[in-house]
């Protein structure tokens, strides 16, 4: 009988345990409905997502858009530039600071026509898609934080999407 009590407890600890580590994992998740604070963006980007959030052993934060050389980059949503430069890793790369509190990064391109401070609009052309810095390939590197972009990252959110909006290029 002993036993079994000791094996019941051990079970309710591990219980206890992982209830908790999935609440932890989705406190900072929940801090803003991406769906609420999403649902007026228009695409950045015209093309075929090539490769999406989490992949390559969780490495990648973004989502790609596999497009033509040159094609146009819009800014999914009204805005302030808060960075546009030349990366190392992200070639030409613009960040958008967003009214709702989401910074969107636009990475890959080809080449950038926004200064930093400037305010841009929804649908705005801000770049053209490219293959600068490190890159396989036209397309473009298309990232959402929750408030301001780290270099480790820990604020990405993931923008999920319908297999017929993904055709149709919309959210």
């Amino acid at each position: 009988m002993v036993d079994y009590t000791k094996r019941f407890l051990v079970a309710i600890i591990m219980a206890i345990c992982v209830f908790f580590i999935i609440i932890g994992g989705r406190a900072q998740a929940q801090e803003i409905n991406i769906h609420t604070a999403t649902k007026n963006w228009v695409f950045p980007a015209n093309g075929i997502i090539s490769d999406v959030y989490n992949t390559r052993g969780g490495t990648h934060k973004g989502l790609d858009i596999a497009g033509k050389f040159r094609s146009n980059i819009y800014s999914v949503d009204d805005g302030q530039v808060e960075k546009s430069y030349r990366s190392t890793s992200y070639g030409n790369v613009v960040f958008i600071k967003h009214p709702n509190g989401l910074e969107t990064v636009y990475a890959h391109l080809n080449k950038r026509l926004v200064r930093v401070g400037q305010v841009v609009k929804k649908g705005q052309l801000i770049g053209y898609m490219g293959n600068t810095g490190d890159s396989t390939g036209n397309h473009l590197h298309f990232e959402v934080h929750n408030g301001e972009w780290t270099f480790d990252k820990k604020m990405p959110l993931i923008l999920l999407r319908s297999s017929e909006k993904e055709r149709r290029g919309k959210w």
